[in-house]
């Protein structure tokens, strides 16, 4: 009769528990993906919100993403109108292709520029999208685990009375309390700060919908070897950059500098004899206007045949001065790549280790739901036959349910070291 008794219970408090708060964790399939959506959600009338329409939304709003647009279009008018002013100053041969190529080069990287500003607009839709779910969840298990120990703090300060527990094991209990209370508080304020953050990025009120709680975990493939793979990536990164710096040095490094010197001695009869001319027009006393006309327009003459030669010299100085500062510039921007290819290299070589190590705890945490989802069918066993409480049988179930949640977490976590290896340019970007 006792067990009859005790299997009516369980099917009523069954029945609280599946339109209360709690629900036991039964994963069919966890090394496919997880699902913590409770019933709460499952009954709510509000529309889901996917991943895929929040990031639609940032996009269409985005001003970084609208600027982007911007700088191609005017980039593409100036190499227009770069192209007739060579045309019309019959610009050819080495200068004509070294502006063709930087021009294009100038434009493909502008491009390229906004495909990664993309890319890291979504990683940032993604991780607030998570953050939210994240603490959602975070929030309906404190609230869940504060019902459980409220009921056990009950049952202690009836036995406190009883004298069957200390002053001490009360406010040991008193204290875990206050514990989920302010884990529960610091996950409520997390949310406040996700929700705002999503709101600027997609305009969307997140309020107003359910947002999809599956977390899906795919292992990174690598073809070949791990070094290859990341030179790859980052060649990928750095193509546009590279391939300036080599145009330049390329053309820098040209007879640039046999076709522009000059120097006194190569002057030729004329130019020296203005320079001698100047310089005994400015020993002569008696230039005066008691000149004739005669010597006055000659003198003139000779000024500006001299002033001619100093300035076309002092122009093939200054253009010798800009030229080896360009090449200066041009060496150090192949240093700069060098180094940022091997710092890169080295940051990603981290993120895989990290991702190793992720992956791992992934699979640990797969096989620990799996024994405790056994645990849980046991702990129900257990609780129909009236051998535990209500209470340790929702704190097993609430043990599953956190698990559950380091996985998912984790595959988040996974997740992001995947995307960053793929994509170096949003590990490094200065604006993440």
């Amino acid at each position: 009769m006792k067990k009859k008794v005790n299997k009516i219970v369980a099917i009523a408090i069954g029945i609280n528990i599946i339109s209360g708060s709690i629900i036991p964790v039964f994963a069919a399939d966890a090394a496919q993906s997880i699902s913590t959506n409770n019933i709460q959600t499952q009954m709510n009338q509000k529309s889901v919100l996917t991943l895929d329409e929040s990031i639609k939304s940032s996009i269409s709003i985005s001003d970084t993403l609208a600027l982007d647009e911007k700088k191609i279009a005017y980039q593409d008018k100036t190499n227009d109108i770069t192209e007739k002013q060579d045309d019309f100053n019959n610009v050819s041969g080495d200068k004509k292709d070294y502006n063709d190529d930087s021009a294009d080069i100038s434009l493909a990287k502008l491009k390229q520029q906004r495909d990664f500003d993309e890319d890291l607009l979504i990683q940032k839709v993604t991780s607030k999208y998570n953050d939210i779910v994240t603490n959602q969840m975070k929030i309906q298990e404190a609230a869940k685990q504060l019902t459980i120990k409220n009921k056990k703090l009950d049952d202690a300060k009836f036995k406190n009375s009883l004298g069957m527990t200390t002053e001490i094991d009360l406010k040991a209990a008193e204290l875990e309390i206050v514990n989920l209370q302010n884990t529960q508080k610091s996950s409520e304020n997390a949310l406040k700060d996700a929700l705002y953050s999503f709101k600027v990025l997609t305009d969307k009120d997140v309020i107003q919908y359910n947002l999809e709680q599956d977390a899906n975990f795919e292992p990174l493939k690598i073809d070949g070897s791990i070094d290859e793979y990341l030179d790859d990536a980052i060649d990928s990164y750095l193509k546009y950059t590279e391939q300036l710096v080599k145009l330049n040095k390329d053309y820098y490094d040209r007879d640039y500098e046999k076709d522009n010197k000059i120097a006194i001695d190569d002057m030729t009869t004329d130019e020296k004899d203005a320079i001698d001319a100047k310089a005994a027009i400015a020993n002569k006393t008696d230039i005066i206007p008691q000149n004739t006309i005669a010597d006055y327009e000659a003198n003139q003459k000779t000024l500006a045949k001299y002033n001619k030669v100093i300035n076309n010299y002092t122009s093939v100085l200054a253009s010798r001065l800009t030229y080896f500062k360009t090449k200066l510039s041009n060496y150090q921007d192949e240093t700069t790549l060098n180094e940022n290819k091997k710092k890169f290299k080295d940051n990603l070589k981290t993120y895989y280790t990290n991702l190793l190590t992720s992956e791992d705890k992934i699979n640990y945490y797969k096989k620990n739901i799996l024994i405790n989802n056994e645990k849980l069918s046991n702990t129900k066993f257990k609780y129909d036959l009236g051998m535990i409480t209500e209470s340790d049988y929702n704190t097993q179930v609430l043990s599953c349910e956190d698990l559950d949640l380091q996985l998912r977490s984790e595959i988040i976590n996974y997740n992001i070291l995947k995307e960053e290896i793929q994509k170096p340019w949003i590990a490094f970007s200065s604006s993440k």
